[in-house]
């Protein structure tokens, strides 16, 4: 039986230059990397955790965002989620390279990747309601990066890892079967949202051991008192 998935890293769209990011530096947080992804049409800014990361991207240029190489992902749509009622958000998996994902995929090619590389995305999230599912095409944690680019992780911050995503989906959007799939594995635990957006809410363990950290996507809003630091 092979291993299920591990979490990699969640997206959310936001406003172009992310200036909800704000909130994330106010509680200490600190950027580790960012990049802009050529031929995709967006941006980001990445935060790392010790086993995953939390990326704030952004629509860069329209005309590669709507292009054919990109139209099958639905950014353009995601990117404008407050118009059109897509899933803002992007869940990506970790596996072994031979390791297939317990979902039907496409193969998606962007770009920025070197060619004869795919970025394996998910059937379901063809509709635009769902989040994008696919697998990253890294094979690492952040604290297993050996270039620098994680930088401390939020440790500064008193953060450790992801430990747990709830996502809330519109009551009129069933979750497709990669969600499902991801909920059976243990990866994520699904509600319902009465808002008619969709909504996450991503816990963070602290290095203290003490009770975890609550962020709720996409406003980036946190459901605990933080203190700055």
């Amino acid at each position: 039986m092979s291993p299920a998935p591990q979490l990699c890293h969640v997206f959310v769209f936001i406003e172009r230059g992310a200036p909800e990011a704000a909130r994330l530096e106010a509680a200490g947080l600190r950027e580790s990397v960012r990049r802009r992804h050529v031929g995709q049409g967006t941006a980001n800014v990445c935060y790392c955790f010790d086993n995953a990361f939390l990326e704030l991207v952004w629509a860069e240029d329209e005309a590669e965002l709507t292009g054919p190489t990109v139209a099958r992902t639905r950014l353009a749509e995601r990117a404008r989620w407050r118009e059109t009622g897509a899933s803002p958000f992007g869940i990506a998996l970790r596996t072994a390279p031979d390791q297939p994902l317990p979902f039907p995929t496409w193969d998606y090619r962007p770009p920025y990747l070197p060619a004869g590389m795919a970025i394996p995305v998910a059937l379901a999230s063809e509709d635009p309601r769902q989040p994008m599912v696919f697998r990253s095409p890294g094979s690492a944690r952040p604290d297993g990066w050996t270039d620098g680019r994680a930088g401390d992780r939020q440790r500064p911050a008193g953060l450790a890892e992801i430990i747990g995503i709830e996502l809330d989906l519109p009551t009129h959007v069933p979750p497709g079967e990669a969600l499902r799939r991801l909920a059976e594995a243990g990866l994520l635990t699904l509600g319902t949202s009465d808002t008619g957006q969709s909504r996450m809410v991503l816990s963070l363990s602290r290095v203290d051991g003490g009770p975890p950290r609550r962020l709720a996507l996409p406003e980036l809003r946190w459901l605990d008192p933080v203190t700055p630091r």
